[in-house]
């Protein structure tokens, strides 16, 4: 193997860079990112940096530029010919690759209807945080935040934090706040952001938003209210980025690139499911729906930070090293986030079982365990302000995947 493409300069493009690397690889490598910025971390960007405490150069990805990569910022991939082994360029250049590593992420979902000119936005990369900071240092202080997931609730907590009388009203269709998770943990979250002062419009649809002028002026909710805005924050979820790939043979479900369990892309079969894998490439991070991270009910895609670091690296090894001596992926999911003064971790995936128990602590107290069970088995666990406690539930999980009894992983 000579040449080397990764697409996309995230965290999981950049290790799998360093992962070449480090196993071995001396050939040509090119890595190709959308954005002109250095690589950057991702998850500080809708807390510490829209707070103010990081600093764009503290969230810079250390070592990116390290591992000897010809690096093409600032221009996206926008087709892929399998046949011919070629990545088109939206300049109109094509780059040649021996081995593929696609790690493209995901892009913000827009609203599906029509926005004013200005004053709405979404928040998924380091300009973005440009733009609303940028409009809420110019003076907006009614933020309507659309959007109670991880992304919106981060953002919520982060305004209120800033000390400059932001008013966040936190709009979303669903009964609780962070529903992914599960258990009580929506309602920890809704009682902190009330007391932080931010107005929960919680079971509330919108139907879109007001102008004034070209700017917006309000959202208008699906009962006909409504709230007042100077700036709207869209976080309804993300897309992953794969229109490029349109055409290219791969299978697709759900717009993710469906892999196998050493991640190396599946091909599209005659009816659409997925066929064989394409030995030359192989696919981490958000942009992967991987056979080796699933529920009973099938896989399950991942936007979480360890787990784009991890499929980079294992990707680019399953690369080098071709699909005979390639190593499953066996990584247990791993999550964190903080919002309104609660750190809440996740290990598996929780929002997969059929019952959850609080195992340690107490939810009035903010602090507590729950373990999430599907027939029985541990499937995953969430911890409030109890973070080290997860620990052996992640131990208990590998076991689970192993194959191997572990105490108390069926019985609670």
């Amino acid at each position: 193997m000579r040449e080397v493409v990764v697409v996309g300069a995230g965290l999981a493009g950049v290790r799998a860079g360093e992962s070449l690397r480090a196993r071995g690889f001396d050939g040509a490598l090119t890595v190709v990112s959308d954005e002109r910025e250095l690589p950057y971390d991702r998850p500080p960007l809708t807390k510490q940096v829209v707070t103010g405490d990081l600093t764009e150069a503290d969230i810079r990805l250390a070592g990116a530029e390290d591992f000897g990569a010809r690096w093409i910022r600032g221009t996206a991939a926008v087709g892929l010919d399998r046949e011919r082994r070629r990545v088109r360029l939206a300049d109109g250049a094509e780059l040649p690759y021996d081995g593929l590593v696609l790690a493209t992420g995901a892009q913000a979902r827009a609203w599906p209807g029509v926005v004013p000119a200005s004053g709405v936005l979404t928040v998924r990369g380091l300009d973005d945080v440009r733009r609303l900071r940028a409009a809420v240092d110019g003076g907006a202080r009614e933020v309507v935040v659309v959007g109670a997931g991880f992304v919106g609730v981060e953002l919520a907590s982060s305004l209120t934090e800033l000390g400059l009388g932001v008013r966040v009203t936190l709009v979303e269709p669903f009964a609780r706040p962070l529903r992914a998770l599960g258990g009580a943990v929506s309602g920890l979250v809704a009682g902190a952001a009330r007391r932080a002062g931010v107005v929960l419009r919680l079971g509330a649809g919108v139907r879109g938003f007001r102008a004034v002028g070209e700017r917006v002026g309000g959202v208008e909710l699906a009962d006909g209210e409504v709230l007042p805005a100077e700036l709207v924050v869209v976080a309804i979820g993300m897309t992953p980025a794969t229109g490029w790939l349109a055409g290219a043979g791969l299978a697709l479900p759900s717009g993710r690139i469906h892999c196998d369990e050493r991640l190396f892309a599946r091909t599209a079969g005659a009816g659409g499911e997925a066929g064989v894998p394409d030995p030359r490439i192989v696919v981490a991070g958000d942009v992967a729906w991987c056979d080796a991270v699933r529920s009973a009910d099938g896989p399950v895609p991942l936007e979480h930070w360890s787990n784009a670091a991890a499929q980079g690296e294992l990707a680019a090894g399953n690369l080098l090293a071709g699909p005979a001596a390639a190593e499953p992926y066996g990584h247990v999911p791993s999550f964190w986030t903080s919002a309104f003064g609660l750190r809440i971790r996740s290990v598996g995936l929780p929002g997969t079982g059929d019952r959850v128990v609080v195992e340690e602590g107490d939810p009035g107290a903010e602090k507590l365990v729950e373990a999430h069970y599907r027939e029985g088995r541990l499937v995953g666990a969430v911890s409030v302000n109890l973070g080290r406690r997860l620990a052996e539930y992640a131990r208990r999980l590998q076991g689970e995947r192993a194959g191997e009894p572990v105490p108390g992983g069926s019985a609670a």
